[in-house]
């Protein structure tokens, strides 16, 4: 599958669940992070203008309900090249600093670590993004994602953006 099909695939999947799969505000529980959580997905992306796929593994607790906390491995596939960030990753939402309540779904999230490409190449990786929780059970939940992946190499610097669809357990 292309890379463009892959991303248009992501997208409209993203969007039928947005509309279709999700039970109306008002008649589903708060979201309220508590434990251990675990997210992995993948779609497509740019990476210095050429195209890929994106593929992404989060796992962490919670050390706060407006705060998740953990280790994400994000990474740029093509043909045989890639491109890979290990980070600490935090994953923030926002909306609880505004009402005091559980409920937002939507989160900003950031990392720090170590980026390494197909060769021996390795170096500062940062990762910064945004995405939702589409809750589709008790503790299940959908999640499209936007992420940009930096890499700081001896040499040179790398950038992309990559859009994922993933499933993640809270």
């Amino acid at each position: 599958m292309s890379a463009n099909r892959l991303i248009v695939v992501v997208a409209a999947l993203a969007l039928y669940l947005a509309l279709f799969a999700t039970p109306a505000f008002g008649q589903r529980p708060p979201n309220t992070h508590a434990g251990a959580w675990f997210s992995g997905g993948g779609g497509g992306g740019w990476l210095e203008g050429n195209r890929g796929g994106a593929v992404y593994l989060r796992v962490g607790g919670t050390p706060h309900r407006k705060v998740l906390f953990g280790g994400e491995v994000l990474g740029w596939i093509r043909d045989e090249s890639s491109q890979v960030n290990v980070t600490a990753t935090a994953l923030w939402y926002p909306a609880y600093v505004r009402t005091g309540q559980p409920g937002s779904d939507w989160f900003l999230k950031g990392g720090f670590g170590v980026a390494a490409s197909e060769g021996d190449d390795t170096g500062l990786g940062l990762t910064f993004g945004t995405g939702y929780d589409f809750r589709l059970g008790s503790n299940f939940y959908v999640t499209p994602n936007v992420d940009v992946l930096v890499q700081f190499f001896e040499q040179t610097t790398l950038t992309g953006v990559l859009i994922s669809l993933g499933l993640g357990f809270h």
